[in-house]
């Protein structure tokens, strides 16, 4: 297996922020093994998807769901002194159109 290292992005997820709902993307780094640079984005996308914290905040519709991509990935030598898969995300928010 070899290792990476990715950059995942996330859009128009919406979410409450202490009480008022918005449109946040956000940004996240994780590391997982992969046998391909591929398999290791959709390892990447999983560790957030399977997130019980993110999956419960979301307030979408299923008509209008958040995305998820990687945006970034480059392959390790090693994951030594690295916390795996990953923690935390950076949010940021999204402005609505108009």
């Amino acid at each position: 297996m070899n290792k990476y290292k990715a950059l995942v992005r996330g859009q128009n997820f919406l979410l409450n922020n202490n009480g008022k709902v918005g449109r946040f993307g956000f940004y996240a780094t994780r590391f997982v093994d992969a046998g391909s640079e591929a398999d290791a984005e959709e390892k990447a996308i999983a560790t957030l998807r399977d997130d019980p914290a993110l999956r419960d905040a979301v307030l979408n519709e299923k008509s209008d769901p958040p995305i998820m991509f990687v945006e970034d990935i480059s392959q390790l030598d090693s994951f030594d002194g690295l916390n795996l898969p990953g923690t935390g995300l950076s949010f940021y928010s999204e402005r609505e159109p108009g």
